[in-house]
């Protein structure tokens, strides 16, 4: 009865901090999945609606093994824009020793906290999150990184070459960087766009530029 008691409760938060973009096992018996079990209308404002849901943690960690066969390691871990923080929570798994995330938005912190809190099928010790601006971190004083995840962030920044830089200056091994891009305009610029604030998954600031390739982020990234 206990039992069933918490596992209610447990799902009962998740569908109030819901929406949520990523699939997270919380316990065994309960995943952030969860919240699509909340009733017709529930998230109405038009900043909460539904982000799209994925499960992207098997690919993901096949990926990282492709390049560290070991796992992390002992390594440390940022992750740019973290959302919910699961990139820290699956880095930590695989063997991450501290791990850092960190988003612009409180609804995904406050989501990422959540689960460091309520996370029993995996240690979340050494795992931290913070309410932060990317272009606030060179101000925070961290310890670089050894690896570090920029994904869905870039094609949201009014100035992603600062962005990217300031990623690229906290990290000691290896930086992924994940981005949508332009496919209508030939490789080698940035297209300045814009969106709105209000979604949950879009930028803050209104203003955005997209790439046109591979080409020109090896260029900026060199």
């Amino acid at each position: 009865m206990d039992t069933n008691k918490s596992v209610s409760r447990l799902k009962e938060e998740i569908i109030r901090l819901g929406p949520w973009h990523i699939d997270v096992q919380v316990t065994p018996e309960v995943s952030t999945r969860v919240f699509l079990e909340a009733p017709e209308g529930y998230y109405a404002s038009p900043a909460e609606m539904e982000p799209g849901f994925q499960n992207p943690r098997e690919g993901w960690i096949k990926l990282i093994k492709r390049i560290y066969p070991e796992g992390l390691e002992g390594r440390t871990f940022l992750e740019c824009a973290c959302n919910c923080g699961a990139y820290c929570f699956w880095a930590k798994e695989i063997g991450a020793s501290r791990c850092f995330g960190f988003d612009v938005r409180e609804h995904w912190i406050e989501q990422a906290r959540f689960l460091v809190r309520n996370r029993t099928v995996a240690p979340t010790e050494g795992v931290t999150f913070e309410k932060r601006d990317l272009y606030e971190l060179p101000n925070r004083g961290l310890e670089p990184f050894d690896v570090t995840l920029f994904k869905g962030i870039f094609y949201h920044l009014p100035d992603p070459i600062t962005g990217l830089k300031a990623a690229a200056d906290l990290t000691k091994e290896l930086l992924i960087l994940d981005t949508t891009v332009r496919m209508d305009l030939p490789d080698g610029m940035l297209a300045i766009s814009g969106e709105s604030s209000a979604p949950l998954m879009s930028g803050v600031y209104d203003l955005n530029w997209f790439p046109t390739g591979p080409k020109v982020l090896t260029r900026i990234l060199n």
